[in-house]
């Protein structure tokens, strides 16, 4: 015997109406080209209130995989991150009457969002570096945006002519492996890469150094000299500018030391915690300027057009965007005392706007 379908919501309306009106269930069964007994179940369900929209709930076999495992799977994954899908089928079958196939496990991994991903990179906190984050959201709590627009920010960076990280995604099929557009040429050290120095405020941008080599104390003592000085006297006539800078080696050598207390008079310092680039809005510049330069078209490919193409994308980055950037400080210090300094932040740049999200570590 043939199976019959569902009965549609107009079809269950023509049997509620055609009943209500005085017709017989045996007329009505007919007429809707039905069953009596699925007239009976609907007019019943009409009068109790419980219509619904479909005959049958739910069809097909019951998965393999339940809530309450689907719960466990979670625990699996939460205790070991890095447990392979074998690994994770057979902790899900110990004990278990029911075994399920890794296959199973797979797709399981898959609707519940969990999968395989790439560690995110991040300086490692201690809990010495996660107090002194604290401490210093705690000590700069009560400075608004005024504030933080009399500060410098500085830092250096890094850019490699030639760069692959991994981010980048393409679809092909199977025998497209070797096609030379799903390739990505690589070469030994990335083809060399370029060192840059740069400060900014809420006022203007200040200058790009390309370095030599490494920066050591004696490079940085010459670049505090020649720009890091006359920048503060230019844009801080009153003397009330503060010079922020990290904790590198070369920046806290002695005779930068000694070279910022002969010049206390015109500037400050800011005490800055380790391991907390995330609060330096800085680093959105880099990463502004690598994405300039890796949208160029043709490509740097040389050093010398490397540098040429950094000093460019440095000098025609907007105002608001490094004016926005100066402005997100009180956000940041908010979401680290939220956070009590245990999480790393990041700052996603969307439209000239800022949102945060936070990772721990």
């Amino acid at each position: 015997m043939q199976k019959r379908s569902d009965l549609s919501d107009f079809q269950k309306g023509m049997i509620i109406g055609f009943l209500a009106k005085g017709g017989s269930i045996s007329e009505t069964a007919e007429f809707v080209n039905c069953s009596r007994a699925a007239v009976v179940k609907v007019y019943r369900a009409w009068q109790n209130g419980t219509v619904q929209n479909q005959r049958r709930g739910k069809c097909g076999a019951p998965r393999a995989i339940d809530d309450r495992g689907e719960r466990r799977l979670r625990r699996c994954v939460r205790a070991d991150r890095r447990a392979t899908v074998e690994q994770l089928t057979t902790k899900m079958n110990q004990g278990a009457t029911k075994s399920v196939s890794q296959s199973t496990i797979q797709r399981t991994l898959l609707r519940l969002g969990l999968r395989s991903r790439r560690l995110v990179r991040a300086p490692m906190l201690t809990a010495v570096h996660r107090r002194r984050r604290l401490e210093f959201a705690r000590q700069y709590s009560s400075w608004t945006s005024t504030e933080w627009r009399q500060v410098a920010f500085s830092d250096e960076s890094r850019f490699m002519l030639h760069r692959t990280d991994g981010r980048w995604r393409i679809r092909r099929e199977t025998s497209e492996r070797n096609h030379p557009a799903t390739i990505a040429g690589t070469v030994q050290a990335g083809g060399g890469s370029i060192m840059v120095w740069g400060m900014f405020s809420w006022h203007s941008l200040g200058s790009l150094i390309i370095v030599e080599g490494t920066m050591d104390q004696y490079k940085y003592a010459s670049v505090l000299a020649d720009h890091v000085h006359p920048y503060m006297r230019i844009v801080f006539p009153q003397d009330d500018g503060i010079f922020q800078q990290d904790n590198a080696r070369c920046h806290t050598a002695a005779s930068v030391r000694a070279w910022f207390e002969e010049h206390q008079d015109e500037f400050t310092v800011l005490p800055w915690p380790a391991n907390s680039p995330d609060l330096n809005p800085i680093e959105h510049l880099w990463d502004h300027l690598d994405r300039v330069v890796r949208a160029m078209d043709p490509q740097p490919r040389n050093l010398a057009q490397l540098a040429t193409a950094l000093e460019s994308a440095w000098l025609n980055i907007p105002e608001n965007t490094f004016r926005d950037l100066c402005d997100s400080l009180p956000a940041r210090l908010a979401a680290v005392r939220s956070a009590k300094g245990i999480k790393f932040l990041q700052l996603k740049m969307s439209s000239g706007s800022f949102d945060f999200w936070q990772k721990s570590w």
